[in-house]
C-alpha cells in the first residue's frame, strides 16, 4: 500500500522533474540550445539537489561534485560561464510549474472543521539580507540606502500542504500589497488565517463578499465603534450622522478586565466606519504572557530604533481579533487556537533558513546568486511536498503525527538520491520514498509538551499518542 501510494507520488513529480522534462524546459526558455557540456538534468542537479551553495562554495567544488556524484566531468570555467540570465529564467521556469503543476490531491488530512472550512489558507513573509551589491535590484527593508535584501511571500493550504502562491521579491516590499493580490483566488469555504503584517479592511469586505472566512488580529491604532443608542436630529428630523456611531476606548476596557478573561463585542464597525459589521474577540493576558510580550516588544523597538506610541503601549495587555465567522461556529475560546495555526508557516521558515540554508549568502555576480535562489526554491518545493505526504501517510497507516522540522532534516539527507531516482530509475525514486517513510516513523515523530495542543490537536484529527486515542472536536 505505501509503495503503491509513493508511486502516485513519482507520477506527479515526473511532470515536472524527469530528463526529458528537464530538457525541454530548458530548450523553451533558451538555456540549452545544443549539447554542451553540461546537460540541463545536470545543472538542475548543481543547483538544487547536489547539497551546494552555489554562492558558497567554489566552481572547484562544484566541479569535483559533479565528477565524484554523477560521473560527469565539467570544468570549473564551463560552470561559471553557465551561471547566466539565461540558467536563471531556466530555473525560474522550473520553479513555476513545480509551485502550479504538483496536486498532491491524496495528501489531503481529514480535520473536525471540514464540515466548515475547504482549505485552510496562511500567508506570511519570510526576509534575509543580501551582500549590498544587489541593492540596486533587492533593496532592503531597512531605512539605510545602502542594505539589501530578499523578502519571499509564501501562501499555502493547512490542510494539504500546496503551496498556493510563492512570491520572491526585495526586501523593502509590502506585505499588504501581496495579501491583495491573492483574494481573488479565494473561493466559498475557504479560511483565512493573516497576521498584522496583511491587515486591510478592504481585503476582509473583499473575503466577505466571496463567502471566505478569516480570523486575523486587530492593529491596535484602528478606531471600532458602536451603534450609538443616544441619537441626535436636526429640525428636520434628519439623524446627526455624527451621532449614529460612538468610539469605543479600548484601553478603559482593557483595565476593567481580568487576567485571561475573555470578552467579545458582536457588532462593531471599525476604522472609517463601514457598514458591515465585525465580530470583535479581546483577551486579556496573564501576567506572564505580558511580562514575556513586554520583553518582545522592547527588544523589537531597539533593534528597530523605533518608538512605540502611547496607546500602543497601553493595549499590550489585550489581544484582539478579528473574524466574520459565527460563535456558533468558533466560540470565543477556540478563536486564539485557530489563529495560532499561522505558527506552521513560521515552523517552515524555520526549516528553510536553519535547515535548507536558504539565507546564507555570499558576494557574487547576481546571475549566480539568482541560481543559488531559485535552486533552493525548487529543493525547498519538492521537499516539502515529500514532507506533507509522509505526515499524511503516517497518519492514515499508523495514526501519528509527524513533526515537520524532524522530517526536514531526514527529507534533506535523502532529497538528493530521490532526484537521481527521478532521472536514473523511477523504481529507485519510489524505494527511496518508502525509505524516508520508514525513518521518518522511526525517528520523526512529534514530541508533545505538557499543557500544549500540536497542530493535529488543534484541528481535531484523530491520531495515537502515547497508546491513547487523543479525539478533539472543534
Amino acid at each position: 500500500m505505501i509503495k503503491n501510494n509513493m508511486q502516485q507520488m513519482i507520477q506527479e513529480i515526473l511532470k515536472i522533474i524527469s530528463k526529458e522534462e528537464i530538457e525541454k524546459i530548458a530548450r523553451e526558455v533558451g538555456f540549452i540550445q545544443r549539447q554542451g557540456k553540461i546537460q540541463a538534468w545536470e545543472f538542475l542537479y548543481l543547483c538544487a539537489f547536489s547539497g551546494l551553495d552555489i554562492s558558497k562554495n567554489t566552481l572547484v567544488a562544484m566541479s569535483a561534485n559533479l565528477n565524484s556524484e554523477i560521473n560527469t566531468e565539467v570544468t570549473t570555467q564551463a560552470i561559471h560561464e553557465r551561471l547566466n540570465h539565461k540558467a536563471v529564467a531556466f530555473l525560474q521556469e522550473i520553479f513555476t510549474r513545480l509551485l502550479n503543476r504538483i496536486a498532491l490531491s491524496d495528501s489531503k488530512i481529514e480535520t473536525a472543521w471540514d464540515k466548515h472550512f475547504d482549505r485552510i489558507r496562511i500567508v506570511d513573509s519570510t526576509a534575509f539580507q543580501v551582500p549590498e551589491m544587489y541593492k540596486e535590484e533587492y533593496k532592503g527593508s531597512g531605512g539605510s540606502a545602502q542594505t539589501a535584501g530578499i523578502k519571499i511571500h509564501l501562501e499555502y493550504d493547512l490542510k494539504t500542504g500546496k503551496f498556493m502562491h510563492v512570491d520572491v521579491g526585495p526586501g523593502k516590499e509590502n506585505d499588504n500589497t501581496f495579501g491583495s493580490k491573492i483574494n481573488e483566488t479565494f473561493k466559498e469555504r475557504d479560511l483565512a488565517l493573516r497576521d498584522l503584517g496583511y491587515f486591510s479592511l478592504k481585503d476582509f469586505k473583499a473575503l466577505d463578499d466571496k463567502g471566505a472566512s478569516y480570523v486575523s488580529r486587530l492593529k491596535p491604532n484602528v478606531a471600532v465603534y458602536l451603534e450609538n443608542d443616544d441619537l441626535e436630529y436636526y429640525k428636520n428630523g434628519q439623524i446627526k450622522k455624527s451621532t449614529m456611531y460612538k468610539r469605543i476606548n479600548l484601553a478603559d476596557i482593557a483595565m476593567k478586565m481580568d487576567a485571561g478573561e475573555i470578552l467579545e463585542l458582536k457588532e462593531v464597525f471599525l476604522g472609517r466606519i463601514e457598514k458591515r459589521k465585525e465580530r470583535l474577540v479581546i483577551y486579556k493576558l496573564t501576567d506572564e504572557q505580558l511580562k514575556e510580550r513586554k520583553s518582545k516588544v522592547e527588544k523589537t523597538a531597539k533593534k528597530k530604533g523605533i518608538k512605540k506610541s502611547e496607546n500602543t503601549i497601553k493595549l499590550l495587555g489585550i489581544t484582539m481579533y478579528i473574524t466574520n465567522i459565527d460563535s456558533s461556529i468558533l466560540p470565543n475560546d477556540q478563536i486564539y487556537e485557530i489563529y495560532s495555526l499561522r505558527w506552521q508557516i513560521e515552523i517552515l521558515f524555520k526549516t528553510w533558513k536553519s535547515i535548507f540554508t536558504i539565507s546564507k549568502v555570499k558576494p557574487v555576480k547576481i546571475d549566480r546568486f539568482k541560481c543559488q535562489l531559485y535552486g533552493k526554491l525548487i529543493l525547498l518545493i519538492l521537499s516539502s511536498a515529500i514532507m506533507f505526504k509522509m505526515r499524511n501517510e503516517l497518519l492514515n497507516t499508523e495514526q501519528l503525527e509527524a513533526s515537520e522540522i524532524k522530517s526536514a532534516e531526514i527529507i534533506k539527507q535523502y532529497i538528493q538520491k530521490v532526484y537521481l531516482g527521478l532521472i536514473n530509475t523511477h523504481l529507485k525514486a519510489c524505494t527511496i520514498l518508502v525509505e524516508i517513510y520508514v525513518c521518518i516513523k522511526r525517528n520523526g515523530r512529534k514530541s508533545h509538551r505538557k499543557g500544549k495542543k500540536t497542530f493535529f490537536d488543534i484541528l481535531g484529527v484523530s491520531y495515537h499518542y502515547q497508546e491513547k486515542v487523543c479525539r478533539f472536536a472543534a
